[in-house]
Order: structure tokens, then C-alpha cells, then sequence
């Protein structure tokens, strides 16, 4: 007879349903917590109970029956020395089921199920390391960090006057308009290569005609 055998098949196949479940108690057992269709949850919730009940006594058949259901032995290993030692003052109420809403596109209803004891664990903060202090490994030298160089223990007024008198001083020669024999000889000059741009060879004036307009 099935009295108070009832439990949901999940539209699955039994083989199927049965490695679903037994994924979701691993990653419950692992994670301490998971997310997924609340009617799975439920499922699940049955499954992870019962195993942490069996847990309670640590026995060799307890350990036999744990391992029938997760498959694994490093996930037994840690429901009997990590997960069961939780609720050693609890009877029951080993899980619970927090409702998230709908999920978008079919309408599912999601829901988180996790351990009601959790392991806590601490991280530790990193420590931070200077940079700059640390030595290269090739020179041996301190690397610096680039930045603002150090500014000299000088005064403001003294470095002003340093730096006025490194700087060289550049004599300003006054323009004079030219005579007018200089631009007699200049244009003289002028002319003179125009007349000898014009005595070139017949060949050179060819290759100017047939020149890229790029290259002119």
C-alpha cells in the first residue's frame, strides 16, 4: 500500500527525476544554498532532510545509505563531518524555501533553497604589498613609483632666479630696408636664372611634359 507515498513526478522519466535530484542535494551540500523552480525545491527539500537526518549517526550503514543516494564519497565525507554536525540541536527544519517571484519568459516560479545552519568563513583581507618598495629582481634596484618628482628643498624665489639665468639671452638684430643697388643686384640675379632655366637641352623639356602632376 502507498500510505502517504505521494510525491511529484516533475513531468520526468524516474531515471531522469532521480539524477535531478540527487544534482540539486550536491549543489545544496556544496553551496549551502541553490535557486530553482520552487516545485523542485520541495522535491529536493525531501531528499537533503532525510540525508542529513541519516547523517546524524555516524555508522558504516548510515554511511552505505548516504552514499546510495549522492553517488559521490567526498560529498558524504562532508554531509557527515561538516553538514551534520550543524544541527546536532535541531530535530527537523534542516532547510528552507524563500520564493523569489516569477521567472521571465515562462512564468516559472523561482524559489532559493538553503540550509538553515550555514558554515561560516571568514576571508581574510589581502594584504597589500608597496610596489615601490619591493626590489627588481634584474638590477636589484628599488623600483619608484612615477609620479610627481621630488620637488628640491630650495626655496620658490631662488629656483625662479636659477632658471632666469640659465636660459640664454638672444639679441634682437634690427631689420634695415635694402638700398636700392641691392635690389638692382637682386633682380639682376633673378633674371639671370631664367635664362639659363630656359637654355635646357630639348630632352629635358620632353620629360617635363610628360611628368605626373604629383610629381611637379
Amino acid at each position: 500500500m502507498r500510505h502517504r507515498k505521494k510525491h511529484s513526478k516533475l513531468s520526468m522519466m524516474t531515471s531522469r527525476r532521480t539524477m535531478t535530484m540527487r544534482n540539486m542535494v550536491r549543489g545544496l551540500f556544496k553551496h549551502q544554498k541553490i535557486v530553482t523552480i520552487l516545485a523542485r525545491a520541495k522535491e529536493a527539500r525531501r531528499l537533503a532532510e532525510k540525508l542529513i537526518t541519516i547523517a546524524k549517526n555516524d555508522t558504516v550503514v548510515a554511511r552505505r545509505r548516504a552514499y546510495a543516494e549522492l553517488g559521490d564519497r567526498d560529498m558524504v565525507a562532508r554531509l557527515f563531518k561538516e553538514i551534520a554536525p550543524l544541527f546536532k540541536n535541531r530535530q527537523s527544519g534542516y532547510t528552507r524555501i524563500i520564493p523569489l517571484g516569477f521567472r521571465r519568459g515562462d512564468g516559472a516560479t523561482l524559489a532559493i533553497l538553503e540550509l538553515t545552519e550555514k558554515k561560516i568563513v571568514e576571508k581574510l583581507p589581502k594584504k597589500k604589498t608597496d610596489k615601490a618598495k619591493l626590489p627588481d629582481e634584474k638590477s636589484g634596484a628599488q623600483s619608484v613609483k612615477p609620479g610627481k618628482p621630488e620637488e628640491s628643498k630650495k626655496p620658490k624665489e631662488e629656483q625662479k632666479k636659477e632658471a632666469h639665468k640659465e636660459e640664454p639671452k638672444i639679441k634682437s638684430v634690427p631689420k634695415s630696408k635694402p638700398s636700392l643697388e641691392e635690389e638692382k643686384r637682386h633682380e639682376k640675379a633673378k633674371s639671370e636664372d631664367r635664362k639659363a632655366a630656359g637654355q635646357r637641352g630639348f630632352m629635358k623639356n620632353l620629360r617635363g611634359l610628360f611628368r605626373k602632376r604629383g610629381d611637379r
